[in-house]
């Protein structure tokens, strides 16, 4: 363990000795704009409640997925909009995903777009795999890719990993986690957009090295309702922190509730300087989930999945002074749960009958 975090803190000095740090204003998020559960701390580094992992989980961690049982499917948009009638800056943000699970792995692909001046237009994938170790702990890892345009093109093309450790019922708590993923580990954008300070040359991004941590607990847990919390902390290129704080509630399964509170230090050390971020958003989440049935339809009765789980959600966040996000997504969880455990029987029905 010591060789291990004397290698983590050479690698965390040569990382922030070898660059400066200024990204464009937003580009921490850019994979979180076009997610309601990412927007709204829903989905934590250590893990994503009651209401389960979707294909954009594999963001802020890829460990996340590992758990899921079912095929699930995702698609959202965020409008980027401003209280301002004179000002034109306004944006879009899609995104579109896919869960499936297979015998010896998870396997999630995203792919994201965002349109916005500050950071004008670039086109994001991910793909990985992530896999349940024990009932306990669950890894993942994956690759990402990606172009930008408008102002200069650019690539990007990387990799992150991570994991997640559920302790279970810990002191006065009925479920406790922790997790951890390493990001962007690559070739990240530099296009010709400005810095979150504009006295500074403009750095890559979304950061290199971004190492996220965090806990998720629940504090109450009853047949009707659910309350905890969870805290996030990001460091990018170990040279910035960005605290995400998110308490949640629940009821019955179905609604569900997130108010997160996000605190970037370094915008908020910029906007001390004069420049109009203040590093400073908070917002609000609503999931809904519930069950449809389809009839008449072979291929999904084949399948099993003429019943299935929707999750519709909304969220709102403001992500400065100026700018706000307003959020929907739709997920579909193809199937149900199996909430049967298996049968084990040490003789056959016959060999029983046999006996008798």
């Amino acid at each position: 363990m010591k060789k291990i975090g004397i290698a983590i803190s050479a690698f965390a000095l040569l990382v922030a000795s070898a660059s400066a740090y200024n990204p464009p204003v937003f580009s921490e998020s850019l994979w979180n704009l076009s997610s309601t559960r990412n927007l709204t701390g829903q989905n934590s580094v250590a893990g994503v409640g009651t209401l389960g992992a979707g294909p954009d989980s594999i963001v802020v961690n890829p460990a996340l997925t590992a758990q899921a049982q079912r095929v699930a499917l995702n698609v959202g948009y965020t409008a980027l909009v401003t209280y301002d009638p004179s000002d034109a800056d306004y944006g879009n943000a899609f995104q579109t995903g896919i869960l499936m699970p297979f015998k010896m792995f998870n396997f999630t692909g995203l792919a994201n777009m965002v349109s916005f001046p500050w950071l004008e237009t670039s086109m994001n994938f991910k793909a990985g795999l992530s896999k349940e170790i024990t009932p306990k702990l669950t890894v993942g890892a994956n690759a990402d890719a990606g172009f930008a345009w408008g102002a200069g093109s650019d690539w990007a093309i990387g990799a992150g990993l991570g994991f997640v450790y559920d302790f279970g019922p810990l002191s006065f708590m009925p479920d406790f986690s922790i997790g951890a993923s390493v990001l962007n580990l690559g070739k990240y954008y530099k296009n010709d957009v400005v810095g979150a300070s504009w006295k500074k040359d403009q750095t890559s991004w979304p950061s290199l090295a971004t190492l996220k941590a965090g806990a998720s607990a629940t504090f109450f847990k009853n047949d009707t309702i659910d309350f905890g919390a969870s805290l996030d902390v990001t460091v990018p290129s170990f040279q910035n922190a960005i605290f995400d704080i998110t308490p949640r509630f629940s009821v019955k399964e179905m609604l569900y509730f997130t108010v997160p509170v996000s605190i970037n230090c370094y915008e908020i050390a910029e906007a001390s300087d004069g420049v109009y971020n203040s590093g400073f958003s908070a917002g609000i989440g609503a999931f809904f989930k519930f069950n449809f049935n389809v009839k008449n339809n072979q291929y999904l009765e084949q399948n099993g999945w003429s019943e299935s789980e929707m999750i519709a959600s909304a969220a709102y966040k403001n992500l400065d002074s100026s700018v706000h996000a307003i959020s929907a997504n739709v997920d579909v969880n193809l199937g149900m749960k199996d909430k049967t455990p298996p049968v084990i029987k040490v003789w056959s029905d016959d060999e029983e009958d046999d006996e008798e």
